[in-house]
């Protein structure tokens, strides 16, 4: 079994390491062009962005061509929208002749800093349920258990699509404070790349995928949101290390 992930602050790691089998970086499949996997089973773990995906992800799901008996899509959501996700990234599938056996979703911390107030969700949102939920899924995926997740979600995948870029590029953004270290974690853990140090501050270029892994990572609060419901907390999933996630996302070193 091939799991391909795609994470930031580690709850998709954490997913797929739980899942089992051998785990892929979108990220870096990207970077080295790999767009044929083939596999008895084969699943993508990803998060919830607007109720659809990253664009990184998108784009992935766009060129890929999966070959295997059982195709499975699980998808960490930290609020409503989780269905629309999953159901953009299977109709996209299906348009290119790929069928999709499993859906699911897996309820746990979200990282949105704009909305959502770290200490609080870290609070309401424990390990055991969480693995609870994970546990339910893998028995599933190792029967390869036929289900689609249903739930009332949204018709206009076009409309929240386009709501997630505007978002990125005007009502919100990143915004480099004092007290910078020049560490370069943010570079790192940037899946697209899409960071750099100039003159030993961060520098943001415009393919922004607004994970916000950059700013979770940051040990000095340098980078922070323009407006956050709790700007004193981070969130970083505990079960994950810093050197996986750096790992996965960081495209210019492997």
């Amino acid at each position: 079994m091939k799991i391909l992930y795609y994470t930031s602050t580690g709850n998709n790691l954490y997913i797929s390491k739980q899942l089992g089998g051998e785990l892929l970086s979108i990220p870096q499949l990207m970077k080295d062009k790999i767009f044929e996997i083939n596999d008895d089973s084969v699943g993508i773990v990803f998060p919830v962005f607007f109720a659809t995906s990253p664009k990184t992800l998108r784009e992935f799901v766009e060129k890929v061509n999966i070959h295997a008996d059982y195709i499975f899509l699980i998808c960490s959501y930290g609020s409503d929208g989780d269905y629309n996700a999953l159901k953009i990234m299977k109709k996209t599938f299906s348009k290119r002749g790929i069928d999709v056996n499993y859906t699911n979703s897996v309820l746990m911390v979200d990282n949105f800093l704009p909305v959502f107030d770290m200490a609080h969700e870290m609070e309401i949102k424990n390990d055991s349920d969480i693995d609870k939920q994970i546990e339910i899924i893998k028995n599933d995926i190792l029967s390869k258990k036929e289900f689609n997740y249903s739930k009332k979600h949204f018709t206009n995948i076009p409309f929240i699509e386009k709501i997630l870029e505007s978002t990125m590029t005007s009502k919100y953004h990143i915004v480099v404070d004092e007290g910078c270290s020049s560490c370069g974690i943010c570079t790192k853990v940037c899946p697209r790349g899409n960071i750099e140090l100039v003159d030993s501050k961060p520098n943001f270029g415009d393919t922004c995928d607004f994970c916000l892994g950059c700013v979770h990572h940051c040990k000095t609060h340098t980078l922070s949101l323009n407006d956050e419901a709790n700007p004193d907390v981070r969130y970083i999933n505990h079960n994950v290390k810093l050197s996986e996630i750096i790992k996965s996302n960081n495209i210019y070193s492997f």
